[in-house]
């Protein structure tokens, strides 16, 4: 890919003597080979700055995290590493940047006269270097750096080089000018008010406290005459207290907002929604939001940099006591509500390949049990018309009759539009995945928890063979009835509450044959299979 790379020992420290000559050209092959030849187990290293294109922000805590995501825009898309203690972010080269140390909190820079180390990397003590899922340098390019975030290292680099009296701060009216002792005019009777607005500034930006106070000492020691060093702490103890009094107010807006929000959200919708969006407000919720999720409140969703989801502690307190123990009175096909019992808040899952019968068991269940039960139809794949010709099979009843049947399109979202309550099921057919299978347990689980005493009887496609649906195992975890279909027989995969203690309907199956896609018509007796 171009990168100059340089064999790195697992103390960190470069196997090459001259490795700073590819600060300003990349090896040739034959040395690269030669490098590992003789050091087969070193760490890939990648000479950052110019010459690479890249320059790395190295993070080693989550406070550092938190201060780097003030400046992160959440579409940003740009190699992101895990390593030992936290991430490094790749961003494409940018001038005037300086490799150094703790710019920001935790966060180191790595550009010119720089490396660091690349996946698959380790640290000898077992600490690996590893890319996030979908950002590996080769998956994406890295993006340009932020202006926010490049003009605050910028910033942060010369305040600390000035505090240890390594330079000058550049005048923000005149770059090629320094402000210098020589040079700074906060006279009598505008210190004060200069040196507090310049301690609530660095306050809001985030910078630790006792680099503002380093910064605040060096001006006040330049004022004329030079201000009290005595009195700077009471400066910054009042910006301090300014900025925290608009953070509480800001916190408990963001709290109120979280407690009346459901599902997941992003760091815009928290923006939108309390603050007026100022760039100091935006960076403000983004560590308000950090600290709900380290107090429990929210959480992270995991590869979604930016989103959370509030954590739902409230539970709904069962009067088991006086709760009914009585099972619905729900017709099933080849006499299984004889060997079952179905409660009210009950999945049934109907597991079936293609072509194998599963709508038409499906609006069997509808037909008989309509004089009885409240029943919507969802259907994924049959549009008004089809259903109707569909309907119009069953010669024993006239089309009028399934006028007690509400039949509606839909593909997803199914917990969202059922309805709820004794006396109600919820015919699904068919629940569609077509990838990440594993989902089919949390989609199972959120129709669960909005029957409320409704039963749903939910479609899901199987493979040949297989005895559970899509999803697994997984797809096991909520239903009390589990039903595999294939091409002329039923299968009990699950059954929890028996009718009869002593007959296990579990591992039973039964053949049977369906005509016009509706008759449906049982052969033989239910028997355990080979």
């Amino acid at each position: 890919m171009g990168y100059p790379v340089i064999p790195i020992r697992h103390n960190k420290k470069p196997a090459l003597m001259s490795w700073q000559e590819y600060q300003n050209k990349s090896p040739v092959e034959s040395s690269v080979r030669k490098w590992w030849q003789g050091n087969p187990t070193a760490n890939i290293g990648i000479v950052t700055g110019k010459q690479s294109g890249i320059v790395v922000v190295d993070v080693d805590s989550d406070d550092g995290m938190n201060e780097l995501e003030k400046y992160l825009p959440e579409t940003m898309v740009t190699p992101v590493a895990q390593t030992p203690k936290g991430k490094h972010f790749y961003f494409a080269y940018t001038d005037g940047l300086v490799n150094r140390a703790r710019v920001l909190q935790d966060c180191d820079v790595r550009t010119d006269g720089g490396y660091i180390i690349a996946p698959p990397g380790s640290n000898g003590n077992g600490g690996r270097y590893a890319w996030m899922p979908g950002l590996s340098i080769e998956e994406v390019k890295p993006s340009p750096m932020p202006e926010a975030l490049r003009a605050a290292l910028q910033m942060c680099t010369n305040i600390n080089a000035v505090t240890r009296g390594e330079g000058n701060i550049p005048c923000a009216t005149n770059p090629q000018q320094s402000i210098t002792s020589r040079n700074i005019r906060f006279e009598k009777g505008s210190r004060d008010e200069s040196l507090f607005s310049l301690a609530n500034a660095l306050v809001k930006s985030g910078m630790p406290t006792v680099d503002i106070g380093k910064y605040l000492i060096f001006f006040a020691s330049h004022c004329t005459p030079p201000f009290p060093l005595t009195e700077v702490n009471a400066k910054i103890s009042s910006a301090l207290k300014r900025v925290e009094t608009r953070k509480i107010g800001l916190t408990d807006a963001l709290r109120e907002w979280v407690s009346a929000t459901w599902g997941n959200f992003s760091v815009t919708d928290a923006i939108q929604s309390v603050t007026s969006a100022t760039l100091d407000d935006r960076a403000k919720v983004r560590v308000i939001l950090s600290r709900l999720a380290k107090e429990g409140v929210i959480e992270r969703i995991p590869k979604k940099n930016g989103w959370y989801r509030k954590v739902d502690t409230e539970c709904e307190e069962m009067d088991f006591l006086n709760a009914s123990v009585e099972s619905t009175d729900i017709w099933l096909p080849f006499s299984l509500n004889r060997m079952v019992e179905i409660m009210p808040g009950n999945i049934i899952v109907v597991a079936g390949e293609p072509n194998a019968g599963k709508t038409g068991l499906l609006l069997n269940i509808a037909k008989y049990n309509m004089e009885k039960f409240g029943v919507q139809y969802f259907n994924s794949e049959m549009g008004a018309s089809e259903l109707r010709k569909r309907l119009e099979n069953f010669n024993d009843v006239p089309l009028s009759f399934w006028k007690g049947m509400k039949a509606y399109e839909r593909s997803g979202n199914f917990a969202d539009a059922i309805k709820s309550g004794k006396g109600n099921i919820n015919i699904i057919d068919f629940l569609e995945i077509h990838d990440n299978f594993y989902e089919v347990g949390g989609m199972l689980a959120d129709i669960h928890d909005k029957l409320k005493g409704a039963i749903a009887i939910v479609a899901l496609q199987k493979n040949k063979g297989a005895d559970t649906g899509l999803g697994g195992f997984r797809s096991l975890e909520k239903p009390r009835l589990y039903l595999s279909v294939s091409p002329g027989t039923v299968k009990i995969v699950k059954a929890k509450n028996w009718k009869d203690s002593k007959k296990n309907p579990n591992g039973l199956q039964v053949g049977f044959k369906i005509a016009a896609g509706c008759i449906l018509s049982q052969r033989g007796d239910w028997h355990k299979g080979d």
